[in-house]
Formats: structure tokens, sequence, C-alpha cells
């Protein structure tokens, strides 16, 4: 029988008794996506038993995995990307302005951004590497009542060219830009299962906010993008072998801190498909 034990009054749980694999049943399933939109994101520890088959496995549980156009994967399991810092090795840092010390919600700049992602520990420093998680639903409502009302009806432009485009060759970004081509979603969404809204922009994907002065545009989203960074709205995990996190990339957005020096720190997520924001 699964245990939830709540890490915040906003965000975060931890969840005990229950071992990961693609043959976790329904029921079991149900439950811990109905803990993951009340939680916003899940913690899982001593998954020592987790493979990277069983990994994705469980991810297919929740629904379609995407494969990422521009982050390297696990050879046997393409829909299973690796996140590596380590001395000497290509990093999503050197791929891009930012990375994952940044506040983002991943995907952003599909039309239909993910539902959540499920990241595992394979790696990890001696010291530092911890991974925090901002509730963008309390952000949205942190926001004065005049400013809430302002950017209701808002809609941003998410771009990959922002994060990504400077990591590619100039023929690759022209297929990419066919493929997955500038998006426009609500600044303000509204989460699907709850109904309640979500601020959703991030820095690293949101270029600016449709009809509005470019100046405006970027003294809006400054201050928009700094609701994340509140303590009240987050939660840390500090990472131990065996821990697996899965996070609702809705109404969630998440930072990987960058201090563990000459550490070595490899993950590896899988990404479940999501619906068009409204």
């Amino acid at each position: 029988m699964m245990e939830f034990d709540p890490l915040t009054s906003r965000i975060g749980c931890e969840v005990r008794g229950i071992e990961l694999s693609g043959s976790v049943p329904p029921d079991a399933v149900a439950e811990i996506r109905k803990a993951l939109v009340e939680h916003k994101v899940l913690f899982f520890r001593d998954q020592h038993h987790l493979t990277a088959g069983e990994h994705v496995a469980f991810g297919r549980l929740f629904g379609e995995l995407e494969i990422h156009p521009f982050i390297g994967a696990n050879r046997d399991h393409p829909e299973l990307i690796v996140l590596n810092r380590s001395p000497g090795t290509e990093s999503v840092r050197s791929l891009s302005p930012y990375g994952e010390d940044f506040w983002h919600s991943d995907v952003s700049w599909r039309a239909e951004p993910s539902f959540g992602s499920i990241l595992r520990a394979k790696q990890l420093p001696p010291v530092g590497g911890d991974t925090l998680w901002a509730d963008m639903e309390a952000a949205f409502h942190g926001l004065s009542p005049e400013l809430q009302n302002a950017v209701r009806p808002l809609r941003a432009i998410h771009d990959f060219d922002k994060a990504f485009g400077a990591g590619v060759t100039a023929d690759r970004k022209a297929a990419m830009a066919q493929k997955y081509p500038p998006v426009e979603h609500p600044v303000v969404r509204t989460h699907p299962d709850t109904g309640a809204p979500i601020l959703y922009v991030n820095e690293p994907f949101t270029s600016r906010i449709v009809g509005m002065d470019i100046r405006e545009s970027d003294a809006l989203l400054n201050l928009l993008y700094r609701q994340a960074s509140k303590p009240e709205y987050q939660c840390r995990l500090s990472w131990r072998p065996g821990t697996v996190a899965l996070w609702d990339n809705r109404s969630t957005q998440h930072y990987a801190c960058n201090d563990i020096g000459d550490g070595t720190r490899i993950m590896e997520r899988v990404t479940i498909v999501g619906d068009r924001p409204y």
C-alpha cells in the first residue's frame, strides 16, 4: 500500500510502498496520477532495481513518450534522454546559453508541450546537484489581482531557437524550424484536470508577448519569470542513489543547481506527451 508524505503545504510529496516498473497495476497508476495533480511533483526513493528499460516502460503507463530533438539519448532507448554534467563532457549548457540551472517548463516550444517527466539519478556527485520545483499555480496567485487580470488574456511566443538555436548548424536549425515553428501559448494556461490558472512563461523558451512592444514585453516577462524564484512556492530534492522524481510539467517549473564543482551528475529522463495549453 502506498503512503504519501507531503514535503510542503503547496508542492512536493514523497511516495513510499511501491516499486516502479512497467508492471505497476492500473489502480496504482491512477493513484499516482491523482497524487501528481494534487502535489505537482512526487519523489520515490530506493528504486535501485529500476533499469533503463523499466524506466521507459513505467513512463509509458502515463502516455506516449517524446523523443527530444536536441539532447542526446540512451543508446538503447531513444525516449530516454541523458543529462550529463561532468568534466570534459558535452552538456546541455554547451548546447545552449540556457542550461538546466534556469527555471523552465520542459519543451514549452512544442505545440503540445509535455504532460510530465520522470527523472532518475544514475550517478551523483559527492555534494550538490539538488533539483528544485516551483508551483506555478501559486506563482500566479501570488500576483496582485490587478496584474492577474491584466495577464490572463495575453498570449506569448515560445521558440526552441532561444535556447537551442546556437547549438546546431544553420541547416539543422532551418529543418528544426520547419518541424517546430514558434508557437503561441496563453500566458496563463488552465490546468486540464483541475481548472486552476497556471502562470505559463519561462525564460529559456518564451521569447515575447504577442502584440506588445518588445521593451514592454521584456519588462513584463522578466517580472513574471521571477515568480518562480520565490521559496514559498518551491520544494527542493537532495538526490540519493535510487531516487526518481515524477513531475507535472503543466503546473511546475524546475531548476537543477549547478553547484557540483568537479563532480559528475548523470541523470536519465523520459518525457510524457501532453496536450495544447488553453
